[in-house]
């Protein structure tokens, strides 16, 4: 991927979004993927690129951040169950679980096996949320651990 990057630089191409995506997928290198994705933000301002940014925020602990970049996502109305479920974990993150669970749960019924990884993340998560009524915020009991 860093190669494909690489040739990008080379050829004049911009291939900013795929690599700041892997580096956040594989939680590789946190502060280049978003300084990627916000340089990718200034040439290309598209559904995917919201969303790269909003998932390179959240990797890298700018929660309030990401949920602003991944609701310029979503008004796109793009029904794309990665971008369902980086909005899920997101407010998840933030202690929203009505909007989580109702991201995650759209996320799974497009397609209940969309990523090899987080299709099973967004099931276990949508499964806890469940079965914790309660509407903790988990931002401020995570900042207690």
């Amino acid at each position: 991927m860093e190669f494909i990057g690489h040739l990008s630089e080379v050829n004049q191409q911009i291939h900013n979004r795929d690599l700041a995506l892997f580096y956040a997928d594989h939680e590789l290198k946190p502060e280049q993927s978003l300084m990627l994705a916000r340089k990718e933000l200034e040439v290309r301002r598209d559904v995917y690129t919201w969303d790269v940014l909003s998932w390179s925020l959240f990797k890298n602990g700018k929660f309030d951040e990401a949920a602003g970049a991944i609701e310029d996502a979503l008004a796109q109305g793009t029904p794309d169950p990665m971008i369902l479920f980086h909005a899920g974990m997101i407010y998840e993150r933030l202690g929203d679980s009505a909007k989580a669970k109702s991201y995650l749960r759209r996320a799974l019924e497009i397609n209940p096996h969309f990523h090899i990884f987080y299709a099973d993340t967004a099931t276990k998560t949508l499964a806890w949320l469940e079965s914790n009524p309660s509407d903790v915020n988990r931002k401020e009991t995570s900042d207690a651990d």
